[in-house]
């Protein structure tokens, strides 16, 4: 991740009845070219919408929808490439003939938990052709979280958004490459990303049990070769046994960590406190959502969180914040 700091960041808080700071900026400024309701959906890399020029009808069309079957783009070939900006010319010059592109109430829908998809949507208005999109985490401490790869208008919310603010900026852009004012929509109703309750209740009675057992599987290093597996988690320790043989079993450490491979929604990797690394993923023929992949994630971290709590004596600490 690609992470910047702006000191006494504020999470905006949006008032019934009232705009967003990005509002306040002028995108929304003009109204003289029909906007177009968009709800952006990959695979296309770029949302192009229809030329409003010749229209008579000022009022705002149908959702536009485009086909959605592909999987997530990776971070290795992000949906769309940078623009670079055009000289302006002496008629960009004159905002109230030929106004830059725009985006007009920008949205985020979709349940904001770990293993549920959002998906923004909006007008375009003053000619914009197509957008960049950049998912962005922010922490308390006013840095910036933009995660790798998620530069698609969906995005598949994960247990590394828990406890962070999660928003989308979206840039329009026209046919002559001009960009627009940059917007942004936080998720959540500008609260933080937090878990499903059932899924936190789970968590919770499995942290006050000490111990559980999760249907896995492991990849093999082989192609798309996977074996069944169990994980078994405890107090101070883990265990993966494949095919009656243990693959391995060690106690916490601070070199034990879990990372979650974006665009895969089932993955994840658990790396070892000699740095041997062991992708798992969740169990594909279970709905139950506290066997989810992101509920195994937040359970090991909960639990290896704990144990080095223990070993230095410190209190204990919640996971979640309330």
């Amino acid at each position: 991740m690609c992470t910047s700091h702006f000191p006494g960041f504020e999470m905006p808080q949006q008032q019934p009845g009232t705009t967003s700071e990005d509002e306040s900026r002028g995108w929304k400024q003009v109204e003289d070219t029909p906007a177009k309701h968009v709800q952006f959906l990959e695979p296309l890399s770029k949302i192009v919408m229809e030329d409003a020029k010749g229209e008579s009808d000022n009022t705002k069309n149908s959702p536009y929808v485009p086909a959605f079957d592909a999987p997530p783009s990776s971070s290795n070939s992000p949906l769309l490439s940078p623009v670079l900006e055009e000289p302006s010319s002496s008629s960009e010059e004159d905002g109230d003939d030929d106004p830059l592109p725009a985006i007009e109430d920008l949205q985020i829908s979709g349940e904001p938990y770990p293993g549920h998809e959002l998906q923004a949507c909006g007008y375009s208005i003053n000619g914009t052709t197509s957008c960049n999109f950049e998912w962005v985490c922010h922490l308390e401490d006013g840095s910036v979280n933009y995660i790798d790869g998620a530069k698609q208008p969906n995005y598949l919310v994960t247990a590394d958004d828990v406890d962070l603010y999660l928003a989308i900026e979206v840039q329009p852009l026209d046919d002559r490459n001009r960009k627009g004012q940059l917007v942004k929509v936080f998720a959540n109703e500008n609260r933080k990303i937090a878990c499903h309750p059932e899924m936190q209740s789970h968590i919770e009675k499995t942290l006050h049990s000490g111990h559980a057992s999760y249907k896995v599987s492991v990849s093999t290093g082989f192609l798309n070769i996977w074996e069944e597996a169990m994980l078994s988690i405890k107090r101070e320790g883990y265990s993966i046994k494949c095919s009656n043989d243990i693959m391995v079993a060690e106690k916490f450490s601070s070199s034990t960590s879990v990372t979650i491979p974006f665009g895969q929604p089932e993955e994840f990797v658990i790396t070892g406190s000699n740095g041997t690394e062991y992708t798992l993923r969740g169990d594909h023929g279970s709905a139950d959502l506290c066997c989810s992949r992101d509920a195994i994630v937040l359970t090991l971290r909960l639990f290896t969180m704990r144990a080095l709590q223990r070993k230095k004596g410190k209190k204990k600490g919640f996971l979640f914040n309330k």
